[in-house]
């Protein structure tokens, strides 16, 4: 028999799980830790995956794995994925002397590189800089990761999301058109890497409109848990001032735009489920999904946005292990709840305009239908007619 529960055990006394993965540059070697973690653990099973960006391609390389080779597939495949992009020449490679560690409290804004760098994208587009329109993520992603057979999958749903340039609208591709091209799309920055062509449609970056798209990945789901992997940092204790600082915060500000307001919508689906307004039918499909978020925003909020360019080995390694311990720490705390509740309550995570108002207008409508009861019972009562 050669199918997913083969490959990743019976099932029968797992928790199933969907990952919804956030994309960050090279942050999202925390996720590639939370992931190595999860994969090891023997009570769970992941039934679907959507990513943007990083998170897109730690999606595909996991789905390979597992397609291949059950969850120790999975874990060598991200291994031989990170392993490659740390060998890649980058902005860190300078500072091969530090530790992961140490490495993370750099500013690379700061070294000769980088500053020579931001002169010239601030000047010249990825169409004059980068004329062959190479992209150095291309050739591992095609060696590590079997699109066709991604594309021929029925059990392991897997989603990435891309931005359209011309419409603004966002596409996600799933197992019926997913392909290497929509996962660099997912990653295309567009002031780094020249647009995707998707069906003569040029894309970008999905973090601009789904980071990442966890509403698509939500209606095919049995009875499971939606982990939420977020790596984007929310606060930042300093007010951004240099043109690079405000650039980069905008781009921080406009990534998190996107989580928030799909994290708001599925908060007041939650909401209205709790105050009665859905019917049965939905009631039912909404309560057979538990909600949970692993994030380590603490030490994300303390690392210099540049560091997201950072791909040395080193602090890879030290973000690998931070996912790892993070993942092992919750696991520790929420182990009991898999399956049974969600940890994370949507309808408090955020406190959005959109949220505030819509609860305005639930418990308005509420007010409204006891004033009218209270009024009714203020009439005088008419004589009843009779014949």
């Amino acid at each position: 028999m050669d199918d997913s529960k083969q490959r990743q055990g019976s099932g029968s006394q797992r928790n199933k799980i969907a990952l919804a993965l956030q994309g960050g540059g090279s942050h999202g070697a925390f996720t590639w830790g939370v992931l190595d973690r999860l994969l090891e653990d023997s009570t769970l099973e992941i039934i679907a995956l959507t990513g943007t960006s990083a998170g897109a391609m730690n999606a595909v390389v996991a789905a390979d794995g597992l397609l291949r080779g059950g969850p120790e597939g999975a874990r060598q495949r991200l291994r031989e994925f990170w392993e490659a992009i740390g060998k890649m020449p980058g902005f860190g490679t300078p500072l091969w002397p530090l530790s992961g560690a140490a490495q993370s409290k750099v500013n690379l804004d700061h070294t000769p590189a980088y500053i020579a760098w931001e002169a010239a994208t601030r000047n010249l587009s990825p169409y004059q800089l980068n004329p062959t329109d190479f992209n150095p993520l291309r050739e591992p992603l095609t060696r590590l990761v079997d699109f066709e057979r991604l594309r021929a999958e029925k059990n392991l749903k897997v989603i990435v999301c891309a931005t359209n340039a011309l419409t603004s609208r966002r596409r996600t591709f799933d197992n019926r058109d997913i392909s290497i091209d929509a996962v660099l799309a997912s990653a295309c920055l567009p002031h780094m890497f020249r647009s995707v062509i998707i069906d003569g449609e040029p894309y970008w970056d999905g973090g601009y409109a789904g980071n990442p798209a966890m509403l698509a990945i939500l209606p095919p789901l049995p009875k499971s848990d939606l982990i939420i992997v977020r790596i984007d940092p929310i606060v930042r204790a300093d007010e951004p001032r240099t043109v690079g600082e405000i650039q980069e915060r905008e781009t921080e500000v406009s990534f998190n735009a996107t989580f928030w307001l799909e994290v708001t919508y599925l908060g007041l689906i939650l909401k209205l489920r709790e105050r009665g307004f859905l019917d049965d039918k939905v009631a039912q499909r909404i309560d057979r999904l538990k909600f949970h978020c692993i994030e380590a925003s603490q030490h994300f909020e303390k690392m210099p946005f540049s560091t997201k360019r950072n791909n040395s080995l080193a602090f890879l390694e030290f973000l690998f292990d931070l996912g790892r311990t993070t993942a092992d720490e919750w696991l520790d705390r929420n182990r009991e709840a898999i399956g049974q509740r969600s940890t994370v309550d949507l309808t408090k995570l955020v406190r959005l305009d959109l949220m505030e108002e819509a609860d305005q207008l639930i418990r308005g409508s509420e007010a409204s239908g006891a004033n009218s009861a209270a009024a009714d019972e203020e009439k005088p009562k008419r004589p009843v007619a009779r014949s």
